[in-house]
This record gives structure tokens, C-alpha cells and sequence, in this order.
């Protein structure tokens, strides 16, 4: 299915999707280190823990209020909301001076509203399609994400740290861009039955329920562990497994035997990214094409099956080559994964709770990427083979997993 055959608001939500994706990538990766080095590594895990708090609150009330009165409201306001904050970090570094707490305050503005729009973004695209189509909608938004990823990581490295009013006022104008073309060209997806009028103490319960009831859709829950254990392992690449080979190839090695090119461990986490990158740009389109006439439970499993077995070999490995041709795999496995799992994801929430289901599983990504620090602390323990061991049985019982929720999907009730 080509891109020009999806509805109007899809196609003008895709291309939306790279320009903030872009930005996103320009900034946010490079955040951490700019705080570092202004208050230290302490008070930066603290302010990061306050930033991702506030993402977790604006999943949870966006979700929500979206599914009360409707996708575009929310999206607005959000993006709004994302701009001010973008021209506020850009004044608070520039030329009259440097102020990090500040800067960390128009941050937790940003994640918040980021958070907000998340879910939103997502049911809309659920709104305007067709179960027949999703698959090729979501490789489409896949593979646009990571080429906005990619020319993001670049624009930043060259930006962030050397001109960074220019960029963050860059930023914020291309989400006032993305404010106004989703103002006048983007329609309104969902209206609810029922407008909600409780107070504001029975409001905050009729949240607290909402999300409690999502706990009851037993397929929706297995599939979101599913789906964190998948996150939770990719995540290993820059934290554990991004620290044993900083520490086990530390000094230069020959990258084959019979070329001159030598890497370190920081050097082949560095490759390893890239790889990851420039495989996903380059072969989503060929592999999707390849295998679209493939039964979904088929493709699904077989990509699973890549993915783990590539990480568990990455997480042991310390040859170069044998880490390049794993991740190889693993990216082969990745592509093969994503369309399908999401097109199940956007085929299982119901109708009047799109936002808020798609709330409920942001945050299990969210608690997948958070777990990937607990690997970090056990790694102090625990010898290699038995952290890849323990990345095995994640696979296995993710693809466990998988092949029950193909299987009983399409007799499960939303």
C-alpha cells in the first residue's frame, strides 16, 4: 500500500511526524549531558527523574481528557504549550546568559506536553484508518521516524553545544509550524458521545478508573509486557551492554584481522547505533515489500526471534565482526517486528478509550526503557553469561507471549 493511498489527515500527520521527530532528536538526547556539565551528575539524576514524572502525568491526563473532548483540542494545546517552552530554553541560553534551572523548568513544561500529545497522536491515527492498513501505515511512520532520528542526532551533534539559542529557537518553530498545520488542514478525528462536566474530586477518580479498567483487558495487558520486555531489551544497547564493552575493550583492537582499523568499546557502541539506523533507513521498505504477502504470526515470531537472538549474542560477545552480523540480525528482526505488533496494538483498543489505551501503553514503554537500569545495577553482581541468560528468557517469554495474543486475537473482545 503506498503512502498516497492513506486518508488526508494520515498522510499530513506522517510528514508532521518527521519534522518532529527531528527536532525531538536534536535536542533531547543531548540534554542530559548539557545538565550534567551544568549541575553535576547527581542533581541531573534527580532533575531527570522530575522531567520523566512529568511525562508519565501528561500521558495519563491527555489519554484521558482526549477520549472526553476530542483528538485536535489536545494536540493544539500541546503543541502550544511545546513551543513556549523551545523559545524559553532558547532565551535562557543565549547570549544573555546561562540558567539551567530555568532551562529545567521550560523542560519539564516541554516533557509534559509531550507526554500529553503522545496517546493523541497515536488515536488519531487509529481514528483515521483501516485494520487492513495499519500495517502499512505503521511501517511508513517507523521508517520516517528513524530517518527524522538519524538527521536529527546529526543536526544536533553539530548544534546543541555550539549554537544552542539557534537551535532550541529552530525547534520551536517548527512545532509553531506543526501547531498551525494541524490547525487548519487537520479535522477533528473523534467526537465524544458524552461531554464530561464532574467536578473536579470526581474527575480525578473517573481517571483513576479509567486506567484501572484498562488492567481487566487481559490481551491489552499481555501484549504491553510483551512489548516491554522488547523495549527493556533494546534499551541494553546504551546501558548495560554499552558499559561492559567500554570496560572488557578498552583499549584498541583490530576491528577484522587483515585491515588496519582499529575500535574500542565506546567506538563499537557508536557503530553498533549507527548500523541499527542505517539498516532500518535503508531495508524497511525492501523487507516490508518482501514480506507482505507473509502471514502476520509468521513474520511477527520469525522477528522476535532475530531481535533476541542478536541482543543475547551482543550482550556476550566481544568480537567486533560477530557484534556487527548480531545486530545485523537484530535489525532485520526489528523491522519485522514493529509493523505487525503495532497494527495488533491499534486492532485491540476500543473505540471510546483510544487515547487513554495508548496512554496506558506509553507508560509501559516508558517503564521498559526505566528497566533497562536495573540490569545496570545487577551487572555489579552477576557475571555476563548470566545477564544474557536472563535476556534469553526475556525473549522467550516475549515470543511466548506473541504467538498466544496472534493466535486468540481477532475471538478477543475490545
Amino acid at each position: 500500500m503506498i503512502f498516497k493511498s492513506f486518508d488526508k489527515t494520515i498522510q499530513l500527520r506522517l510528514m508532521l511526524m518527521f519534522i518532529t521527530s527531528t527536532s525531538t532528536a536534536a535536542v533531547l538526547p543531548y540534554s542530559i549531558i548539557y545538565f550534567s556539565k551544568q549541575v553535576g551528575n547527581f542533581i541531573t539524576g534527580i532533575l531527570f527523574l522530575i522531567v520523566m514524572s512529568a511525562n508519565v502525568l501528561g500521558l495519563v491526563l491527555g489519554g484521558y481528557v482526549s477520549d472526553k473532548i476530542g483528538r485536535k483540542k489536545i494536540i493544539l494545546i500541546s503543541e502550544l504549550i511545546i513551543f513556549v517552552g523551545y523559545i524559553g530554553v532558547a532565551f535562557t541560553n543565549s547570549i544573555w546568559g546561562v540558567f539551567p534551572y530555568v532551562t529545567f523548568v521550560f523542560f519539564i513544561l516541554i516533557l509534559f506536553s509531550n507526554g500529553a500529545g503522545t496517546p493523541v497522536y497515536q488515536a488519531l491515527i487509529i481514528d483515521r484508518s483501516t485494520p487492513e492498513e495499519r500495517k502499512s501505515i505503521y511501517t511508513y511512520s517507523y521508517w520516517i521516524r528513524n530517518i527524522g532520528f538519524a538527521i536529527g542526532s546529526m543536526i544536533g551533534a553539530f548544534l546543541f553545544f555550539d549554537y544552542p539559542f539557534y537551535l532550541f529557537l529552530g525547534v520551536g518553530v517548527t512545532t509553531l509550524f506543526s501547531f498551525f498545520i494541524t490547525y487548519l488542514f487537520i479535522k477533528e478525528t473523534y467526537v465524544p458521545v458524552q461531554q464530561s462536566n464532574n467536578p473536579i474530586g470526581r474527575e480525578s477518580f473517573q481517571i483513576v478508573k479509567s486506567y484501572t479498567k484498562i488492567m481487566s483487558h487481559r490481551v491489552f495487558v499481555i501484549f504491553s509486557f510483551a512489548s516491554l520486555l522488547f523495549i527493556s531489551v533494546e534499551e541494553q544497547l546504551t546501558n548495560y551492554i554499552g558499559v561492559r564493552l567500554a570496560k572488557v575493550i578498552s583499549a584498541p583492537i583490530p576491528f577484522v584481522s587483515f585491515l588496519p582499523f582499529e575500535v574500542d568499546g565506546v567506538n563499537l557502541i557508536g557503530i553498533l547505533k549507527s548500523e541499527n539506523t542505517i539498516l532500518v533507513v535503508c531495508f524497511t521498505m525492501l523487507l516490508t515489500g518482501f514480506i507482505r504477502k507473509r502471514k502476520d504470526r509468521h513474520v511477527l515470531l520469525i522477528g522476535l526471534f532475530l531481535f533476541f537472538a542478536g541482543y543475547a549474542i551482543i550482550s556476550i560477545s566481544q568480537s567486533p565482526i560477530i557484534l556487527v552480523l548480531a545486530m545485523f540480525f537484530a535489525s532485520m528482526g526489528e523491522i519485522m517486528y514493529i509493523p505487525v505488533s503495532q497494527a495488533m496494538l491499534s486492532n485491540m483498543v476500543p473505540d471510546h478509550a483510544r487515547s487513554t489505551y495508548m496512554a496506558f501503553y506509553s507508560i509501559t514503554a516508558i517503564l521498559g526503557v526505566s528497566s533497562a537500569g536495573i540490569f545496570m545495577m545487577i551487572s555489579s553482581w552477576l557475571p555476563p553469561f548470566v545477564l544474557t541468560f536472563l535476556i534469553g528468557i526475556m525473549g522467550a517469554a516475549s515470543i511466548t507471549l506473541f504467538n498466544y495474543l496472534i493466535k486468540t486475537q481477532s475471538d478477543q473482545p475490545n
